[in-house]
C-alpha cells in the first residue's frame, strides 16, 4: 500500500514538472531572441508590467483567491513582458519600478522630487496624494500609516537606477485614464469616507524627512467646506465615463512629458521604449451595448496613445513607440453575469500568451534599433 501510494505521488509530481516545463518550453518558443545584449534594464509600469495575475502554479486560472492577493511589489514575475525581454536580452541588473495600481502620479513621486515637495502639498492635490500612497503600498491601513523608510529607499534608488540603465520600458497610463475612468465613484466613496481624516497624518509622514504640507493647514483647508458640492469639487468633480476618460487623458499628457523629462535629466542616453494601450474589450462575447461602447473607447484611446508617443509629444523623436494593441487579456463572464465584475480588475489584464506577445513587440523595437 505505501509503495502504490509513493508511486502514485512520483507519478503526479512528474506530471506537474512536465506540464509546466512544456507550458514554459512553448511559450519560449514564440518569444523572439534579442540580436543585443542589455546590461541594465529598468521597466516602470503598474501591474500589468507587474505581473500581476500570472500565476504559474495555476496558469489557467488567474481568478484564485490566493493569486488576487499577491502583490508582486519586489518579485520579477516568471513570464510576465519584463521577465522575457530580461531573459531575451541577457540583462545582468534588472530594476522594477511597477506596481499594481501605480499612475503618473506615483511614478513623478518617486522619481521627481520637485514634484512630490511641491505640487502635491497643493490643496487641489490632496485626492491624487492620498490615493497615491494607498496605491504605492496597496493597503488601506498603510495609506495611514506608511513606512517612511521604506518610500525614501526606492525614491533613492529608483533614482539610480534609471541613471545607470542601457533600456528603460514604460508601460503606464492604463490607470491613469481608463481604470480610474471606471471605477472613479468607488475610489471617490473610498475617500470621502476614510481618506481625508487620514490626509493630515500622511501628509506630515509621506516624504519621511520633512512634511510639505502641515496637519494643521490640510484641516483649515477641510474646515472651510460647508456643503457636499464643495467636497465633490476639492476632490474632482462627478463626470460621465466618456467624459472623464477624455479628462484624464488630457491630464495623463503632460504627467508622462514630465516622466520622460526627468528620465532625460537622470540618463541623457538610455534608450526608451514606450508601450501602447491594448483591447480590453476586444475579446469579450458576446457583446452587449456598454461593452461596445466601452471597446470604441479602448479603440479610440490605442488610437490618441500611439499618435500622441510618434507625433504629438515634445518628446516624441526621442522615444521609440511599442505598438501592443492585440494582447490577449483573460477570458471572463458575459457581462450580464455578476462574476464579469467581480472579475473586471482581473480581466483587464494580459494572459501569459499576451505577456509573450509584448514582450516580442519590445524585443523586436529593440532589435530595429541596433
Amino acid at each position: 500500500m505505501k509503495k502504490h501510494v509513493m508511486r502514485l505521488l512520483a507519478l503526479v509530481m512528474t506530471l506537474t514538472v512536465v506540464l509546466s516545463t512544456t507550458m514554459v518550453s512553448s511559450m519560449a518558443a514564440s518569444v523572439v531572441r534579442s540580436k543585443r545584449t542589455v546590461k541594465n534594464f529598468v521597466y516602470i509600469g503598474d501591474s500589468i508590467a507587474s505581473g500581476w495575475t500570472l500565476d504559474n502554479d495555476n496558469p489557467d486560472n488567474p481568478y484564485t483567491m490566493s493569486n488576487q492577493m499577491h502583490h508582486t511589489h519586489d518579485e520579477v514575475v516568471k513570464g510576465s513582458w519584463p521577465w522575457w525581454v530580461a531573459k531575451r536580452t541577457r540583462s545582468t541588473d534588472v530594476f522594477k519600478l511597477a506596481r499594481e495600481g501605480y499612475s503618473t502620479v506615483n511614478i513623478l513621486r518617486i522619481i521627481d522630487p520637485e514634484y512630490d515637495q511641491e505640487e502635491m502639498a497643493q490643496p487641489e492635490n490632496y485626492y491624487d496624494r492620498y490615493f497615491s500612497a494607498c496605491m504605492f503600498w496597496n493597503s488601506m491601513w498603510k495609506c495611514s500609516n506608511p513606512d517612511p523608510t521604506e518610500t525614501i529607499e526606492l525614491k533613492a534608488s529608483a533614482q539610480r537606477a534609471i541613471a545607470d540603465a542601457d533600456v528603460i520600458a514604460v508601460e503606464i497610463g492604463n490607470n491613469d485614464v481608463l481604470t480610474n475612468s471606471v471605477l472613479d465613484p468607488f475610489i471617490r466613496y473610498w475617500y470621502y469616507a476614510y481618506g481625508i481624516a487620514a490626509q493630515a497624518y500622511l501628509t506630515t509622514f509621506w516624504d519621511g524627512y520633512a512634511p510639505v504640507v502641515s496637519p494643521v493647514e490640510v484641516l483649515n483647508r477641510i474646515n472651510t467646506i460647508d456643503s457636499l458640492e464643495e467636497l465633490v469639487q476639492m476632490v474632482g468633480g462627478y463626470e460621465l465615463i466618456s467624459d472623464r476618460i477624455d479628462d484624464n487623458w488630457e491630464a495623463f499628457k503632460p504627467h508622462f512629458e514630465r516622466i520622460i523629462k526627468r528620465i532625460r535629466e537622470l540618463n541623457p542616453d538610455a534608450e526608451i521604449y514606450v508601450l501602447g494601450a491594448y483591447n480590453v474589450f476586444g475579446q469579450d462575447s458576446p457583446k452587449n451595448e456598454v461593452q461596445q461602447s466601452l471597446e470604441e473607447m479602448n479603440v479610440d484611446l490605442i488610437e490618441k496613445a500611439e499618435k500622441f508617443y510618434t507625433k504629438e509629444s515634445k518628446y516624441a523623436n526621442t522615444i521609440n513607440y511599442v505598438d501592443i494593441r492585440d494582447a490577449e487579456v483573460w477570458s471572463s463572464d458575459e457581462m450580464t453575469n455578476a462574476r464579469y465584475w467581480l472579475r473586471f480588475v482581473y480581466h483587464q489584464h494580459p494572459t501569459f500568451e499576451g505577456h509573450a506577445y509584448i514582450a516580442n513587440q519590445l524585443i523586436r523595437a529593440i532589435n530595429a534599433n541596433n
